[in-house]
Parts: C-alpha cells; sequence; structure tokens
C-alpha cells in the first residue's frame, strides 16, 4: 500500500493569499509556537491564517497609514487598533522609511513657506519648511529644523536643481539671498495655495495645532507622520 504524499497540501481556512491573493498555497510546516504556516507559490511568500498579535497581520500597515493622515494620535490608534504603542512607533518609522520622495518635473511653479511648531514642549520651536506644486499642491520636499538659512537651503536646493519656473514666497529676508533674483518672486497673493496647505496641515494632525499638548516627542517621529501624509 502506498502512502499518499499530496495529503498535507490542503489548504488554509482562507483558501487565498493575503498579499497576492492568489490561491496557490500550500501548507509548509510550523511556527515555533506550532502554528501552521503557508506557503504562496504565487508570490513566495509565507504568511499564517492566523496570528496571536494583531500588529502581524497582513493589512495593519494601511491601517496605520490610513489612522495618521486622518489625524489620530498615537495612543488613538494603538487603542484602535488593539496593538501597543511602542509597535506603533517603531511601525509608523519603518513604513516612512520605504516611502520614496516625489521626482520633480523641470519648468514648474512651486510656493515655498513655513510653519512653527513645538517639540516636548514649547521652549523647544521648530519649523518644517516646505514647497508645494502650484498645479497638483503635491509637496516637492520638505525639511524640519530651526527657521535659518540652513533649513530654507535645503528645500530650495531641491527646487532649483529641478530647473523651475518661478518660486513663490513671502518677504521673508532669508530667501533673498538664497532664491536667484530671476526665479524668486514675492507677489501679493502669490501664496495662497500653500497657505491654505499650512492650514489643513494644523487642522488634520494636532502635532502643528497652535494651541494644543499633543507635542510630538522626537523630530524623527515627525518626520515619519510627514512622509506619511504628504507622499502617501
Amino acid at each position: 500500500m502506498f502512502d499518499n504524499h499530496f495529503s498535507c497540501i490542503k489548504v488554509s481556512d482562507t483558501k487565498i493569499c493575503p498579499h497576492c491573493y492568489s490561491a496557490k498555497i500550500i501548507k509548509n510546516g510550523h511556527t515555533k509556537t506550532r502554528k501552521q504556516q503557508f506557503y504562496c507559490k504565487n508570490c513566495n511568500k509565507r504568511f499564517l491564517d492566523f496570528y496571536t498579535h494583531n500588529a502581524y497581520k497582513p493589512n495593519i500597515n494601511e491601517k496605520i497609514i490610513q489612522f495618521t493622515k486622518e489625524g489620530l494620535g498615537i495612543r488613538s490608534t494603538a487603542r484602535v487598533l488593539k496593538i501597543s504603542a511602542t509597535t506603533l512607533l517603531s511601525r509608523i518609522i519603518k513604513i516612512a522609511k520605504d516611502i520614496p520622495r516625489p521626482v520633480l518635473s523641470s519648468g514648474k511653479s512651486y510656493e515655498l513657506d513655513e510653519i512653527r511648531f513645538f517639540v516636548k514642549q514649547k521652549k523647544r520651536t521648530f519649523w518644517l519648511a516646505y514647497a508645494i506644486d502650484r498645479e497638483t499642491r503635491q509637496v516637492a520636499n520638505f525639511y524640519i529644523g530651526r527657521r535659518t538659512n540652513r533649513t530654507l537651503r535645503a528645500v530650495v536646493k531641491t527646487l532649483i536643481n529641478s530647473k523651475p519656473l518661478k518660486i513663490f514666497t513671502d518677504k521673508l529676508r532669508n530667501y533673498q539671498y538664497l532664491i536667484p533674483e530671476k526665479l524668486h518672486s514675492t507677489k501679493r497673493f502669490s501664496t495662497n495655495r500653500i497657505e491654505r496647505k499650512n492650514l489643513n496641515i494644523r487642522t488634520h494632525l494636532k502635532r502643528f495645532s497652535r494651541r494644543t499638548i499633543c507635542f510630538s516627542k522626537s523630530i524623527v517621529m515627525i518626520f515619519a507622520v510627514l512622509k506619511i501624509y504628504f507622499w502617501v
């Protein structure tokens, strides 16, 4: 009598891969906690049907991105997703590292401005300098630091390298030394779009509200949140 070697190919309860949604899955041993592991022949990834920790669920990153863009705080998101705040912080930083910067096209016009916010306490003042495309209103680049030429130059340099048509700013004196005169414009109402963007940021993200106790504890975390908010 011959053994049936194909009896172990019976698939999971869901019968689909959570990564590529393919039905070409087979059993692939057990984990250290004796949970059945599965293997997808289509995307070559392994997965479990049921995870003990919610942070390992396949769609958890999508929910973190959604809640972050909607302005939920760290503790609020952790309560809704039923994961620890420490796990959520590390996951947000990991997600932000995989987000690429947008590629800028030449011949575009940009608006540039700054927003003041606080880190840990109101004595520690920082500035968000960023630029948006006047047509698409997509954020071209941003940088966090003090309100100095070094902070503004990090954004201006990126715009100049893309050979822009025009760069619109307010009448802050620092821009006169950083932006060539032929590209620079400070006309009235020329920064209406980015001023509206400032209001949206302050409304959506409590970290940037003028009167708030929701301070960011680190520059790394606020940089990661902004990458998700701007570029996802």
